[in-house]
C-alpha cells in the first residue's frame, strides 16, 4: 500500500493568500524557468507575469471593479494564461469560455448582464460582440496589443481579499442540463491547491500536462497546480486531441518529448492513451503520476493500466465537481491491489482531499451508514459561494451533486454514477467479458411508451453474442431492472467535457432480438414503438383522413373538383390528381400523429427532429386545401393570390429547407451505431 500523503488540515482550511500570489512568489524565485509550452512558444515566468501585469494594468485603466468578471474566450493557447493572470492582478475574476462551445453556452456566458469585459482576438470579435451586451468592453488582444504593451510590466496591488471572487467556473451541464456559473472565491482556489500540493506531491520539478478545454474546471485546476507550485504547464495542442477513432499517438509524443510528469485528463483520453501503449508496446515516459477524473473509472482499468505502466507510476481516480473548483475526493491504487470481486464493476473514490469533506448522504441529509447508498455531498474550504443565478451554498452543509455513490466496508468511497441512472444495470453489463462500455438509460417511443435500453460497446477485436448477452442479464437482474433492448455502437457518446452524455444516444432502429443482425452484428427489441404498431396505424389514420377529406372537399370548396366540362381522358386524370392529393392529406396527417419516433431515431437534435417531422407532414398535408383554393381563385384577385403564395408555396419551400437540413446535418453521435 501507498504511504498515505500527510494532512494540512490548518492550511488547506485557512488559506491566507490568493493563487495568483502563490504564483507571483516564483516569479520573484525562478523568474527565468518555463511557465508555459504551447506548440513551438515558451514563456518565462517573469516573461508571463509582465504580460499579465500589463493586461491587468489595462482592465484597471478600462475601470474594471474589484471582482468584476471579465470574460476569457482565446481558446486553448499560451495567451490564455496571460489573460487568466491579468485579471485576476487586476482584481478581477475571469471567465472562461471555449470559442468552439456551443452557440447555446456561448449565448448563455457572454450574455451575462453582470459580464464586464471580454478578452479574446480579433478574429473571434464579431461572434463575441453578437453575443455580449452593448457597452461592454470587447478587447482584442492581437489588434490592441500596442496599446497593452505599453503599459508598465512592473507588479501592481489591486487590493484583492481572499472572499472575493476569483472566477466563474460553468458545470458540464450533465444529464442536458444548461451549464450553471459557479461562483469561485480566491479562498476556494487557494484550498484545493493545497489539498492537490499534498496529495499530488507537487514540485517545480514538475511539467503538467493540460488537455481540458478551458471552460472546464479541470482547466482552472491544471494551471493552478502547475503555476502555484512553479512548475511547467505544457498545453495540448488541437493537433493532439483525441480523433473520433481515439489516435492518441500525437498526445503520446507531446508527453514524451516535453519530458511531462503529471498528467491529469478524463476518462476517454486515458483509455485512448492506455490503447496506444499497448498496441505500440511503448511507455509514458518521464510521468511519475496519472490523475483521471471527469468520470466513472473502473478498477479494472486502473489495474489494466498498472500492468502496463508498472509501479514506478503513480494512478490516481479523481472524483471532483465544478462547486468545488474540481477537488473533492480521491482513490490511489495501491502497488499490490487487494483482490475485489468484481472489480470491473467498482469505480472507488477513496477518501476526500485536505480542505474538503465528502460523504454519502441518507435519508434527512446525514452521512450514510457504511454499506449504504446514497447521494454524494461536498462541504468545505473548497466549495464555493454558490450559483450565478443567486442561489448560495449553506455553510457548513453538504451540497448535494447529483452523483450516487456508497460507503465501501473499509470506509472508503464508491461513485456510482448519476442518481437517476441505472447503475446496477450498467455494473452487471460491464461485468460480461466481451462488453467494453455500456450506458442503460430509459428511452420514451410515444406518449407514456417506454423502453430501457442498454448501449454496448465491444471489447477491443471482440464480438457480441446477443444470446449469450440476454442469458448472462437474466441470471443476475430482476426483470423489472434488466434492459429490454440492446444496442451496440462504435463508442458511447461524450460531452465536451468527456462525461458519458446520456442525452445524446439516437433512438435505435428496431429488429427481433432473437434475430441476428446483418454481417453478425447486433440484434435489438421490436419494442420500441417503430414496429409494426406504428405502421398499422399510420395506415388506419391515412384511410381515414383520406376518406375523409374525399367526402369534405365539396361542402368545403363548392364546385373545386367539377369536371363536368371536360372530356375525357383528361377528366379521368383530373379525379386521379384528386384522388392523390386526399391520400397525400391523409399520410400526412398520419404522419403528424405517429412519426415522431422514426423521425427521431435518426439521431438529429430535439429542434431539428421536431422541425423535420412538422416540414414533413406539412409538404404531404398542404396540397388538399391548397389546389383547392387556388380552383376557385380568379386569376385577377391579387389578395387572393398572394394569400395562398404566402400561405402555401412559401412555406413549402421552407418545409423543403427543413427537410434538406435534416437529411444534412450529422446525427448527433456520429458514426456511433454500426
Amino acid at each position: 500500500m501507498p504511504q498515505e500523503p500527510p494532512t494540512s488540515k490548518d492550511s488547506a482550511s485557512r488559506p491566507r493568500r490568493c493563487v495568483h500570489q502563490l504564483y507571483e512568489d516564483h516569479v520573484r524565485r525562478t523568474p527565468d524557468a518555463v511557465a508555459v509550452i504551447s506548440g513551438s512558444q515558451q514563456l518565462t515566468y517573469r516573461q508571463l507575469d509582465e504580460r499579465a501585469n500589463r493586461l491587468a494594468r489595462h482592465l484597471r485603466e478600462a475601470g474594471l471593479p474589484r471582482g468584476g468578471p471579465v470574460a476569457v474566450c482565446l481558446g486553448r493557447d499560451a495567451e490564455v494564461l496571460t489573460a487568466v493572470l491579468g485579471v485576476l492582478k487586476a482584481g478581477g475574476a475571469y471567465v472562461p469560455v471555449e470559442p468552439s462551445a456551443p452557440p447555446s453556452v456561448l449565448r448563455q456566458v457572454l450574455a451575462d448582464p453582470g459580464l464586464f469585459a471580454v478578452v479574446t482576438w480579433e478574429s473571434l470579435r464579431v461572434m463575441v460582440s453578437d453575443t455580449v451586451r452593448s457597452g461592454r468592453p470587447v478587447i482584442c488582444l492581437d489588434t490592441q496589443a500596442e496599446a497593452i504593451a505599453a503599459r508598465s510590466g512592473e507588479p501592481l496591488d489591486a487590493g484583492v481579499g481572499i472572499s472575493d471572487l476569483a472566477c466563474v467556473l460553468y458545470t458540464s451541464g450533465t444529464a442536458g442540463r444548461m451549464p450553471r456559473g459557479v461562483l469561485i472565491e480566491h479562498r476556494t482556489l487557494a484550498s484545493a491547491y493545497e489539498g492537490w500540493r499534498v496529495v499530488y506531491r507537487l514540485s517545480p520539478a514538475d511539467r503538467h500536462l493540460q488537455t481540458a478545454a478551458s471552460e472546464f474546471a479541470g482547466f482552472t485546476a491544471d494551471w493552478v497546480r502547475a503555476l502555484c507550485s512553479g512548475g511547467t504547464l505544457v498545453l495540448a495542442g488541437r493537433d493532439e486531441d483525441l480523433d473520433r477513432a481515439g489516435d492518441a499517438a500525437p498526445l503520446h509524443r507531446l508527453i514524451v518529448d516535453r519530458a511531462v510528469t503529471v498528467v491529469a485528463c478524463d476518462v476517454p483520453t486515458v483509455h485512448g492513451l492506455h490503447r496506444h501503449l499497448r498496441s505500440q508496446g511503448a511507455d509514458l515516459g518521464d510521468v511519475r503520476l496519472i490523475a483521471v477524473s471527469g468520470d466513472s473509472w473502473y478498477l479494472d482499468e486502473q489495474q489494466a493500466l498498472r500492468r502496463t505502466l508498472g509501479p514506478h507510476v503513480r494512478i490516481l481516480n479523481v472524483y471532483g465537481v465544478t462547486e468545488a473548483a474540481g477537488s473533492g475526493a480521491y482513490f490511489e491504487l495501491p502497488d499490490r491491489p487487494a483482490v475485489t470481486e468484481h472489480p470491473e464493476r467498482v469505480s472507488p473514490i477513496g477518501t476526500a482531499f485536505p480542505g474538503a469533506a465528502v460523504a454519502v448522504l441518507g435519508r434527512g441529509g446525514a452521512p450514510a451508514a457504511r454499506g449504504a447508498r446514497g447521494e454524494l455531498g461536498v462541504k468545505g474550504p473548497v466549495l464555493g459561494r454558490g450559483y450565478r443565478d443567486g442561489s448560495a451554498f449553506k455553510s457548513g452543509q453538504f451540497l448535494r451533486t447529483g452523483d450516487l455513490g456508497r460507503v465501501r466496508d473499509d470506509g472508503g468511497l464508491e461513485h456510482l454514477g448519476r442518481v437517476a441512472s441505472h447503475a446496477d444495470a450498467e455494473a452487471v453489463l460491464r461485468g460480461h467479458p466481451s462488453v467494453g462500455e455500456c450506458l442503460v438509460t430509459t428511452i420514451e417511443f410515444g406518449k407514456g411508451r417506454k423502453t430501457l435500453i442498454a448501449y454496448v460497446t465491444a471489447v477491443e477485436g471482440g464480438e457480441l453474442d446477443w444470446s449469450e448477452l440476454r442469458l448472462f442479464l437474466s441470471t443476475r437482474l430482476p426483470s423489472a431492472r434488466a434492459p429490454q433492448t440492446l444496442t451496440q455502437v462504435a463508442a458511447l457518446p461524450r460531452t465536451r467535457s468527456g462525461k458519458i452524455d446520456r442525452s445524446g444516444v439516437p433512438l435505435p432502429a428496431q429488429r427481433d432480438a432473437t434475430r441476428r443482425a446483418p454481417g453478425g452484428k447486433g440484434a435489438l427489441s421490436a419494442d420500441g414503438g417503430t414496429g409494426g404498431d406504428i405502421w398499422g396505424a399510420i395506415a388506419g389514420i391515412t384511410v381515414f383522413f383520406s376518406f375523409l377529406s374525399w367526402v369534405l372537399t365539396d361542402a368545403l370548396w363548392p364546385y373545386s373538383t367539377d369536371l363536368s366540362l371536360v372530356p375525357n381522358p383528361w377528366a379521368a386524370l383530373f379525379t386521379g390528381l384528386y384522388v392523390c392529393e386526399s391520400l397525400a392529406f391523409g399520410l400526412g396527417m398520419a404522419f403528424l400523429f405517429c412519426a415522431r419516433p422514426l423521425v427521431a431515431r435518426h439521431g438529429r437534435s430535439p429542434a431539428l427532429t421536431s422541425a423535420a417531422h412538422l416540414a414533413v407532414a406539412w409538404l404531404l398535408i398542404a396540397w388538399w386545401p391548397q389546389d383547392n383554393y387556388y380552383r376557385l381563385a380568379a386569376k385577377t384577385d391579387w389578395a387572393r393570390q398572394a394569400a395562398l403564395v404566402y400561405a402555401f408555396n412559401i412555406t413549402l419551400m421552407i418545409a423543403g429547407a427543413v427537410v434538406v437540413a435534416f437529411v444534412a446535418a450529422k446525427p448527433r453521435t456520429t458514426d456511433l451505431m454500426r
